[in-house]
């Protein structure tokens, strides 16, 4: 049997996201098979620490201010010897260019890197993107693999020569897909956030940031009020565009018929309280919240962005729209509203999707796999 590691994830801080939700799950399967887990926080705990530590995990934070510091190398540095960890897994490039030079200078422990989203398309600016492509291409140095939740993500490394072909390889994120308890039924939920019995309501779960593009959401719920007098919407998650959202349901209209749930540890329990998914955002990497609505059995309308034209496939397992176009995802929602044959069938082939191939276990594998394979590389003679 396979000795245990100690694994040492880096992140800039455990707040609530996507990577941050799927840095937990690799640490509660970790622990499950064994494993000793610690975090390094280069800036901050965030609200997931004290989850992270009831699944066995050590969380040390650097206390980085925003914006490079070099010196916080020396207390990355710090951090790793006194862990002593067998590999360090990084998940954000910040994390990447502290850890992996503190790492390199101590040879203490070979260093994966996963990269979660697109940098390239969040910014159009030559200059932010010059300075992205060169903070990439300094942070690949200092990691012996570079993982890509999505092939599209891995095109972009590539085709920009950021990261050498030879240390890039694609591991796409896996959920639980195991029974959750149902603390919570959808009708419950629907009641505590004043949704009336009957209505169809479309929900979406993640950071209410201007990525996110919430927003269009609400202005394709305002447009569907005229037809389907029924429709709510729920919105799942918290952020800093939230009060921008309130406003334009009131100026809308529609603020009646928006539910404002905030961040929830569970999303399950409102992911079953929904009718349809919709992900509108307008930059994604491989996102967790879309894999959680099909395990939910839900049919969703995806932005056809990032890595979600991989696995969604148009009119199998999810419908897509263009980015930005309201008209198109208007007309997408109208379809699976007015259609429950067409909900039924698009839920039922997501959730086969995601038990067949985006599982957690899938996912643990094949990372303890890399970081077994980087650590007997390591430990041969030179």
């Amino acid at each position: 049997m396979p000795s245990p590691l100690h694994i040492t994830h880096a992140v800039l801080s455990l707040d609530v996201g996507g990577l941050e939700r799927i840095v937990i799950s690799l640490i509660r399967s970790a622990r499950q098979r064994g494993h000793r887990v610690s975090v390094v926080c280069v800036e901050r705990p965030g609200t997931l620490a004290v989850e992270a530590e009831k699944e066995g995990a050590t969380v040390l934070s650097l206390g980085k201010p925003t914006g490079r510091h070099p010196e916080f190398v020396q207390r990355a540095a710090r951090a790793l010897t006194e862990l002593k960890p067998d590999v360090v897994h990084t998940h954000q490039i910040g994390a990447a260019w502290y850890l992996g030079q503190a790492a390199r200078g101590l040879g203490i422990a070979p260093v994966l890197h996963t990269e979660h989203g697109n940098e390239f398309a969040r910014y159009t600016g030559w200059w932010k993107n010059l300075k992205i492509r060169l903070f990439l291409l300094q942070a690949a140095r200092l990691v012996e693999r570079f993982c890509c939740v999505s092939e599209e993500i891995a095109g972009a490394v590539t085709k920009w020569r950021t990261v050498p072909r030879a240390k890039v390889e694609v591991v796409p994120n896996g959920i639980p897909t195991g029974p959750t308890p149902n603390e919570l039924s959808p009708a419950s939920v629907r009641a505590a956030q004043g949704i009336p019995e009957g209505a169809l309501v479309i929900g979406t779960v993640g950071r209410m940031a201007e990525v996110k593009r919430q927003d269009l959401l609400l202005r394709a719920v305002a447009e569907l009020r005229q037809t389907v007098p029924n429709v709510h919407a729920l919105l799942v998650g918290d952020g800093d565009q939230r009060a921008k959202l309130q406003k334009l349901a009131g100026e809308l209209v529609i603020a009646d018929r928006v539910h404002f749930a905030g961040y929830q540890a569970s999303p399950e329990h409102y992911l079953r309280a929904m009718d349809v998914f919709a992900l509108t955002s307008r930059s994604e990497g491989f996102p967790v919240s879309l894999l959680e609505a099909w395990l939910a059995g839900l049919p969703t309308v995806c932005s056809a962005v990032g890595g979600i034209p991989t696995i969604v496939t148009h009119d199998v397992n999810g419908l897509l729209f263009p980015s930005g176009d309201e008209g198109a995802l208007v007309k997408s929602l109208l379809r699976v509203l007015n259609d429950s044959d067409t909900r039924i069938r698009l839920g039922r082939a997501g959730n086969q999707v995601v038990h067949e191939r985006y599982s957690l276990d899938r996912m643990a594998t094949e990372y303890e796999t890399r970081y077994r394979s980087l650590i007997a590389a390591s430990r041969e003679p030179r």
